[in-house]
Parts: C-alpha cells; structure tokens; sequence
C-alpha cells in the first residue's frame, strides 16, 4: 500500500465512479481499476460494491476510508509546511459563506493577490455548517464565518467588521415600502432564504420564532445568484446584507424589528501550524478591510 493507491482509492469514494474519478486524476479508468484492485488483492478484502449506479463502499471499505482521509489530510498539511520552510508558492485554503463572498472577493483579488504572488488562493463557498467542519478537518486553512457568540476553545477568531442583516425586496414588492419590518409584517409574504446550515437563515427563523410566526418559506438555496433572481423577478423577500444592497440598484433594503447586527470574523485552528501566507493574509486584514464597498 502507498500513499497513491490511498489517494485513488479515497477519489473513487468522493465521486462514487471509477470513471469521474479517473477523469478528476487525469489516469485511466484501467490504470485506477488496477489500482483499487491490488489494494482489494493486498488485503484479500473487497473495498466496493460495483452496482449500476456506481461504486458503494463495504463494511471494510468504510474503515480503510475512515482511516485514509485523516492520513491523506496530514500528508496534505505536512507537504504545505514543508513547502513553507522551502519559501515555495503556497495555497491559502479559504472558506467563504456565499453571500460574504460576493462582498469581500473582488477586494480581495484585486487588494491580496496583486500584492502577494506567491499565494495561490484556493476558495471554498459553503454555509456556516460545513465551513466549520472542513476547517475542523484541516481541510481549509482560514474561513471567513458570522458570529454573535464565541466558538469553541479550538478555533482562534479575529473580528473583521460588523454587518446588519436587512430584508430584501424588489421596488415593485410591496414591502419595499414599508419602514422597518416585523415577524408579524412578512408572515404572508414569500421568502427566499439560505439553507438552514447558514447562520443568517438561523438568526431569521429564531426572529420568527420569538414571535410565534411561521414565515412562508417559498425557497432555500445555497446559491446568492438563485436568491438575487427570486428577489428581483419579485417572486419573493429575502434577507442580506445591507452593504451588499448598495449594489443592485433595484433593490430595497428594509431594516428589521429589531435591527440584526452580526459579527465577520477569520477564523482558524489554534493547534495547526501557521503557514506564512497565513500571516500574510492576517497582516491584510490589518491593513485593508475587504469589507469596504469601494
């Protein structure tokens, strides 16, 4: 066994196909067959089920993938910080919800990267959830997250800015005229939201809640483009940003009852070794903060 049949065996489990996996490694799809199959042969185990609908892992193929995932990520970690003695062009892991995104990346692209060539970014869109987990993982080196409590003792958070979270409405919604908006206000209007593991969703349905009103949920989407088209073509309200409402002239930003602050915070591991494009990035956020709409 050796860390490139380990590798191969662990892509086949991501994608569920030996073809995907064999077009994601730019290998053959014999060549890879030809690997898992003498790591079934080295073992004297089967590692998969081959079905119509693809590759399903077996008892002993769940072990091997358990296990092989955390060798995988520190043989990963450990390559990034040797390359880190070695002064070698490093990537920056990045998480980045969907909507804080669209906020800060082009300052980011245009303020970070000019200045840093170095650095090769590597951007991870997700809600709150999943970014957490990934980081946890060391899957990510940094995630950019929304906060109004501290997480836990593991993480180290830096607070960037702070940031209100409005309700969203095209000129033509009627509630574009209203002054500020209550549970009570939206409880018959069609919303547009993030998924649930997005901590704005959390924060809107606990306002909901806190007034016993059940909001009438027409969509959640992972995608801001998905709920930008929902707000616009006026099919429903949502909630963002209000800095990013600056950007789309046709919509109106409403504050709720009462307002919603949250913190954005950089967020990563306090165990795990510091890579310099990490300093650097924090050195950034110092300096510049990607925040302001420019």
């Amino acid at each position: 066994m050796n860390l490139s049949q380990l590798k191969y065996f662990y892509t086949v489990c991501i994608y569920g196909s030996l073809s995907d996996a064999a077009e994601y490694l730019y290998i053959s799809q014999p060549s890879l067959s030809s690997a898992i199959k003498s790591l079934e042969s080295e073992f004297g185990v089967s590692l998969f089920t081959r079905r119509h609908s693809g590759m399903e892992l077996t008892p002993e193929g769940k072990v091997l993938y358990d296990r092989c995932k955390d060798i995988l990520n520190r043989t990963e970690q450990l390559e990034n910080i040797m390359k880190d003695f070695g002064k070698e062009r490093l990537r920056l892991r990045l998480g980045v919800p969907p909507m804080i995104g669209s906020l800060i990346l082009p300052n980011i692209y245009k303020d970070f990267c000019p200045l840093n060539p170095d650095i090769s970014l590597e951007i991870i869109e997700d809600g709150r959830n999943e970014l957490l987990d990934k980081l946890k993982d060391n899957h990510l080196d940094m995630v950019f997250l929304l906060q109004n409590n501290p997480l836990d003792a593991k993480f180290v958070s830096k607070k960037i800015t702070e940031l209100e979270i409005v309700c969203c409405a095209s000129k033509d919604n009627p509630v574009s005229k209203y002054k500020s908006v209550t549970p009570a206000s939206l409880k018959c209007v069609p919303l547009v939201l993030f998924e649930n593991s997005f901590f704005q969703t959390e924060l809107i349905k606990k306002w909901f809640q806190k007034d016993r009103i059940t909001p009438d949920i027409l969509l959640q989407t992972k995608q801001l483009s998905t709920m930008l088209s929902m707000i616009l073509s006026n099919r429903a309200a949502g909630f963002m940003f209000r800095d990013l409402t600056q950007t789309h002239k046709n919509l109106v930003a409403i504050p709720t009852e009462p307002q919603t602050y949250v913190s954005a915070s950089i967020v990563w591991n306090k165990d795990s070794y510091h890579l310099s494009c990490m300093e650097k990035f924090i050195n950034y956020l110092n300096e510049r903060n990607p925040f302001d709409i420019k």
